[in-house]
């Protein structure tokens, strides 16, 4: 406990019901996790005796000592603050208010404490009005949002040092209220507080001289990234695209500012535009037809843009693009082991069939209309095409049912309410970023629609645009890490390789120097007919023991170096779905095709396997809606680290192999110990 405290002493215990009271304490115990402290105490007016068992238990949070303090408390203290006449407060306090210490008593300040209330404005008191809470400072802010967090340890770390805003009565200020800067006028100055009054909202509200809030501080003491001069708008400046595509907008002009105060991001244009959200600053880069997009900007306050990984391990190898100019942006390849190299392939950046009878047919494709960058996507006929797969397909039964019963045979109206439904829940692409597997497929605009490049349905056919680095795990062979953090659902790279068909895979699958080590099956006609069997192996194993890269299979099934992919052997129709049945209308060819990216890949041949993963796959269509040939696409998970492995989950079975153990080598806490 933050404080000695006996039994019997009087304490005040918060009740919701009953606001604060008094009461007595009788004993203290820890919870299961041996952080927080549960406080047993009997209320003044109870009549069971102290030894009962039938009194109250209170977090510390809402248990404070009776008597007000008497020592001098040290900033950061968690203190209860009551409603006093003769407390000398700077302002009217009608409630009690919990909050923490931020100035002790001095000459200066009429020997009061400044107190931060939770939720609510700075204000002096004097002690006679403040009660000690015995919840420790570090419970507090392990529940407060990462930006109040921040805020608070570094304002005790860095006190008594603070810089505040020289300003006295009746001078104009601006300060921020909800991302707008608004004008206010100084009534009162009283030690490290000002009172503003707000012409705007006709009301005054007491501010801390050092906040943020206020604009000349706003100017001088934010954490931007990196400091950037302000360039006026000009199409004819060039975007250097192959740096970190987050730090684009940083050098062209933008501020991305750390707003620990409000936990929040706050984006500045050039022209200093004020934006903390990603929905207002996308409808603005449209209006101004910028040259930047939605997803070269991130809100998220974990995810420090500037920040870039330095392996403290010395390279014997080092290639500074080891795609050789095939990608956007460089492809670093090191090796802080040995002097070795991965097998010779040659990196392409596209998908080659192997022969001329394997057709990808791009005659049903249709594109949409839209000029207003596809933002109205229940206009989009490409995002429509998206939504009509979510809502056919068995996957997403159980999130339909319930409307199709309410709509009964009134199609028309169900499917305009499931598009607006489905909108709302993010399914797709949200500002740039993927944050959830569609496992029906995103269908994204096209060669034949009106929308351009600024359209939020575009983002696979860009190709890679993050700066990933290829290294030696030692234990795993070759692997991909992030050179920078990247927020949840960020795009990584697709699966490049030759495709084939039944024939040559099984040729290729025997062969001595080939072998099905980089196979991924473009089996997503599978998953459109849900069947009851049981997938069987592809192939028939082979004595392959590396354990260098991946294969990859559309519907995530697949092991680290031995190459098995899995079709549906028989295929038993509970629903065909309205894509299984165009797909059977086409009189295509039934046959599986395989990738293959031994000869020909790009970085998606080195991504290893985790049982942990931050990585997840996805099925697009982009210039054609055949369903045979889906783009094998990567996506973060989570929000990644510098630094960190990217790793996905290849979700296989174990023992569906005849007579083959895969051990598996991820070392995650999660770790099943076998893949197959």
């Amino acid at each position: 406990m933050p404080v000695a405290i006996d039994v019997g002493q009087r304490v005040l215990v918060y009740n919701p019901s009953h606001g604060w009271t008094l009461a007595y304490f009788v004993t203290a115990q820890q919870t299961n996790d041996n952080k927080l402290q549960i406080l047993t105490c009997r209320l003044s007016n109870c009549h069971h005796k102290a030894t009962s068992q039938d009194h109250y238990r209170y977090p510390p949070e809402r248990v404070a000592l009776h008597d007000t303090i008497t020592n001098n408390l040290n900033v950061g203290t968690r203190v209860l603050c009551m409603p006093s006449g003769d407390a000398d407060t700077s302002r009217y306090i009608d409630k009690p208010l919990r909050g923490i210490i931020a100035e002790q008593p001095s000459f200066n300040n009429n020997q009061r404490y400044l107190i931060f209330a939770d939720n609510d404005s700075p204000f002096y008191l004097r002690s006679i009005a403040i009660h000690l809470l015995l919840e420790s400072l570090s419970n507090y802010l392990s529940k407060v949002d990462l930006g109040t967090k921040h805020y608070i340890e570094n304002y005790i770390l860095a006190y008594p040092k603070r810089r505040l805003v020289n300003i006295s009565s009746k001078d104009h200020i601006n300060i921020e209220l909800n991302g707008q800067w608004i004008d206010a006028i100084v009534s009162k100055v009283e030690c490290s507080l000002i009172r503003v009054f707000l012409p705007l909202l006709n009301k005054h509200e007491w501010l801390y001289r050092g906040s943020l809030r206020l604009q000349p501080l706003f100017n001088t003491l934010s954490s931007y990234e990196p400091p950037c001069k302000r360039l006026a708008i000009n199409k004819d400046i060039k975007i250097d695209n192959k740096c970190h595509f987050l730090l684009i907008p940083l050098n062209q002009g933008w501020k991305r500012q750390i707003r620990n105060d409000l936990g929040t991001i706050v984006y500045i244009s050039p022209c200093g535009q004020m934006f903390t959200d990603a929905e207002r600053l996308q409808t603005y880069l449209f209006q101004i037809d910028s040259l930047l997009n939605i997803k070269q900007f991130s809100f998220d306050m974990n995810c420090r843009v500037t920040q870039k990984f330095i392996s403290p391990k010395k390279s014997f190898i080092q290639i500074d693009d080891y795609s050789y100019e095939h990608e956007k942006v460089p492809l670093i390849l090191v090796n802080e082991y040995d002097t070795t190299l991965p097998k010779t392939f040659e990196y392409i950046t596209d998908r080659i069939p192997l022969t001329s009878d394997i057709i990808i047919d791009k005659t049903t494709i249709q594109g949409c209309s839209c000029l207003d960058g596809c933002l109205d996507t229940l206009k989009c006929a490409c995002w429509k095409k998206t939504y009509d797969a979510i809502i056919d397909s068995h996957y997403y039964e159980d999130l339909i049912r319930e409307l199709k019963e309410l709509f009964d045979d009134d199609l028309d109206n169900m499917r305009l309410y499931l598009y607006d439904a489905l909108s709302k829940r993010n399914f797709g692409y949200k500002h740039g970023r993927l944050l959830e597997k569609i496992h029906s497929g995103i269908y994204e605009c096209n060669g034949k629609c009106k929308c351009d490049s600024r359209c939020t349905n575009r983002c696979v056919q860009f190709g890679l645009n993050t700066l990933l680095q290829i290294y030696n795990t030692c234990e795993k062979g070759w692997g991909v890490r992030t050179l920078y953090d990247l927020p949840a659902g960020t795009f990584l790279s697709f699966y490049a390789g030759e495709i084939l068909n039944d024939e040559d895979a099984n040729r290729r699958g025997v062969q001595k120097n080939m072998g099905d080590v980089y196979f991924t099956a473009l089996d997503f006609v599978a998953s459109l007919n849900p069947s009851s069997r049981k997938p069987r192996p592809m192939m028939n194993m082979n004595n392959v023991n590396h354990v260098e890269n991946v294969n990859i299979n559309s519907e995530i099934q697949q092991h680290n170096g031995n190459g098995h992919t899995y079709f549906e052997e028989e295929n038993i129709p509970i629903e065909k779905t309205k894509a299984f049945l165009e797909y059977q209308q086409a009189n295509y060819d039934p046959g599986i095709f395989v990738m293959d990216a031994h000869l020909k890949g790009n970085v998606s041949r080195f991504y290893n396997h985790s049982c942990s993963p931050n990585v997840f796959v996805q099925n697009v269509f982009i210039e054609s809606w055949d369903v045979r040939f889906p783009w094998v696409a990567f996506f973060t998970a989570t929000n990644i680290k510098a630094g960190t492995e990217l790793v996905w989950d290849y979700s296989y079975e174990v023992d569906t192999v005849e007579n083959r153990v895969l051990h598996c080598r991820c070392g995650s806490d999660e770790c099943r110990h076998r893949l197959l």
